[in-house]
């Protein structure tokens, strides 16, 4: 009978160091959890908890410095569920969020909050001769997401003081505006100007998970040969100078409900 006890003896101090191990992981085990979400990002000097953790510095795959990362896991993580808060501060900007994740294929932010130099949102859409310039700041109380699709959604982000450096000079904006909203896995989003720049735009856009519509109007409000070139990039100049957008994907939803 002595071995039965030195079995459960052996199975309980397993029990133990396994509870303990994953009570003090490393901050390396959430920093790799986090990247592998947010494509592209790298994280360096990382140091605390996985539950709590900071990386001192935060990259993009290119090499522009985002700041420090600080985060907070809860410890339920290991039942296949996501709390987590994050807060980013650097030379780049801030971005502030809670995640909510209990199934595989559906998550929650809540309480996102950011201010972020526009350079660092430009992705492969934009041509690398095009540099975004000015601050996008948001605001998105609440997002759910299943497969990375926004089923329910209200945003407001706005672009101050935009401009765009072109190869054929400086275009400055004035301020966009966009806001989004989902309900039921329809998304809709109105973009405008503040009046107040070279352009004016105006655009509406209506997506679904079985495809999305875009209608805009890009108009110069002076004549300008930088502005004029960056305007033909997107389409047919009209005897006004301006470019209408119509572009439709799929079984797209109508851009009013």
């Amino acid at each position: 009978m002595k071995w039965f006890r030195w079995i459960g003896l052996t199975v309980v101090l397993l029990a133990l160091c396994a509870g303990l191990f994953y009570w003090f992981l490393p901050a390396s085990v959430a920093a790799a959890f986090i990247t592998a979400r947010a494509h592209g990002l790298v994280l360096e000097d990382v140091s605390g908890s996985a539950w709590d953790g900071r990386a001192g510095r935060v990259a993009t795959a290119s090499g522009r410095e985002l700041g420090a990362l600080s985060w907070r896991l809860g410890r339920d993580a290991i039942l296949g569920r996501t709390h987590l808060d994050i807060h980013l501060d650097g030379p780049s900007g801030r971005f502030d969020g809670h995640l909510d994740r209990t199934e595989a294929d559906r998550m929650t932010w809540t309480g996102v909050d950011f201010r972020l130099d526009a350079a660092v949102l430009t992705g492969p859409v934009l041509p690398p001769e095009l540099v975004p310039v000015g601050v996008v700041e948001g605001k998105v109380p609440r997002a759910e997401l299943q497969n990375n699709w926004p089923m329910a959604l209200d945003a407001d982000v706005r672009w101050r003081a935009a401009a765009v450096k072109t190869p054929e000079g400086h275009v400055a904006l004035g301020g966009i505006g966009l806001q989004a909203h989902s309900e039921a896995g329809v998304l809709r989003a109105d973009i405008k100007d503040d009046g107040e720049g070279s352009l004016a735009v105006t655009a509406a856009l209506a997506g679904s998970p079985l495809g999305w519509r875009f209608q805009g109007r890009l108009a110069p409000r002076l004549e300008d040969s930088a502005l004029t070139h960056l305007i033909a990039r997107f389409g047919p100049i009209g005897r006004d100078g301006s470019v209408t957008l119509q572009r439709k994907a799929g079984l797209a939803p109508t851009l009013t409900p």
